[in-house]
């Protein structure tokens, strides 16, 4: 295994910490700028320590195992937890257990792209990112504390923490321990730096043992030792995924030149047949997805007749409106508009959407921030009388353009 080295932003300079495959450090801790932080970094495999300040640490089960169905619902499933829009949030999300609970890390793009943005400008390329308190030793039954600085990081979970200061820590913890009974409560290891133990007499008197140790070294080496065994909630994910470039740089010459020679043979020869094939296999994706779609709106519904699911949505529709009243009629009228449209759509596609107040808010991807306006004017062609349409918010990704679109009845 590589060496790894463990970094993180200390005001406007960096730190940093090597460490072998055991965990065991290579040197003190460092300290500098972006060029002493390159050649630290050099021939190891780099990790970036993200602050638990900046993240949301959490459960939510989902009741789908599809992975797109997951993507699609996860930031809803979290919202009541948050207090900005989602769009301005990534998500990150562990292993899914057999009821459907999986732990979800939460941070804002912002935080997370001008941290990335620097690192790429020095050429510092990421092999994960995690948040500090899911680097702390964990044992199931043990909580693990560690204070430095008038900080504490807190991690009560296999996938949950949080870092908060110090004089908070205990009544974090009474609320947390209310879900226990006495048989029940953890014990709470704490590791402290400097030279005098912190007073962790309140700990103590909530039932819980509480053992008070110095850290070994540092606490940034605590940190990094665990690094070796890591399998926690990696941050880079989906758009945020590091491609792992060495891999192709690795094979001899010959090798790349024989693969590409192969390569262009079989897009001479087979180029046709693939096309054709792949056309076969696209439509029959689109056809199972319209059918998912369907029966998650309409749970209840028995056969599909393949091509006719719109003609079936309508009726279900009209059924619905004449049992709901005026609040559930605008919300499928506003549908009905907005769902005509992308259907015939080819540039955007819907990535979800949210009835509140009157407003339908559409939440869309294209390739082009123009493409916003101009299904906005398609919305409003022949209903400028009926209905009100405004582009929330459309931004730039490295793969595409993420925008909101916002859809009400005019008054």
């Amino acid at each position: 295994m590589a060496d790894h080295i463990l970094i993180r932003f200390s005001d406007d300079q960096f730190e940093w910490l090597a460490v072998n495959a055991k965990g065991r450090p290579l040197s003190g801790v460092g300290r500098g700028g972006g060029d002493e932080l390159v050649t630290a970094c050099q021939n190891k495999e780099v990790v970036l320590l993200v602050p638990g300040t900046d993240v949301l640490l959490t459960n939510v089960t989902i009741p789908t195992r599809n992975t797109t169905g997951i993507a699609r619902a996860l930031p809803y499933a979290v919202e009541e937890q948050l207090a900005e829009d989602v769009d301005l949030l990534h998500f990150a999300r562990g292993e899914q257990d057999a009821e459907g609970a999986m732990p979800v890390a939460v941070i804002r793009r912002q935080c997370l792209d001008q941290d990335l943005e620097v690192l790429t400008q020095l050429g510092v390329q990421l092999m994960a990112a995690y948040a500090a308190p899911l680097l702390l030793p964990w044992k199931e039954g043990v909580w693990s504390v560690l204070v430095e600085d008038e900080k504490a990081l807190l991690r009560y979970g296999s996938d949950e923490g949080l870092e908060l200061k110090s004089d908070s820590l205990l009544p974090i913890v009474e609320r947390l321990l209310k879900e226990y009974t006495g048989e029940d409560r953890p014990k709470i290891k704490v590791w402290y730096s400097g030279d005098d133990a912190p007073d962790m007499a309140g700990l103590e008197m909530t039932g819980c043992t509480v053992d008070i140790s110095p850290v070994p070294e540092t606490g940034m080496a605590m940190l990094a030792s665990t690094l070796a065994i890591a399998d926690g909630l990696d941050l880079l994910q989906g758009e945020y995924r590091q491609q792992n470039s060495a891999s192709l740089m690795t094979l001899k010459p010959w090798r790349v030149a024989l693969t590409l020679l192969v390569l262009a043979c079989l897009v001479q020869l087979g180029g046709m047949g693939y096309g054709h094939w792949n056309l076969i296999a696209e439509d029959e994706r689109l056809a199972q997805e319209i059918e998912s779609l369907y029966r998650e709106a309409f749970p209840e519904a028995g056969k599909i007749i393949r091509g006719s699911e719109r003609q079936q949505a309508d009726r279900k529709l009209a059924a619905l409106r004449q049992q709901h009243g005026r609040v559930s009629d605008t919300f499928l009228a506003l549908l009905h508009i907005s769902g005509a449209e992308l259907y015939k759509e080819k540039a955007i596609q819907l990535e979800g959407l949210s009835y509140k107040g009157g407003s339908l808010s559409l939440r869309l991807r294209g390739s082009d921030l123009s493409q916003f306006e101009v299904f906005k004017q398609k919305l409003l062609k022949g209903r400028e009388r009926d209905i009100e349409v405004e582009v929330l918010s459309a931004v730039s990704r490295r793969d595409g353009v993420d925008g909101r679109i916002m859809i009400k009845e005019r008054k």
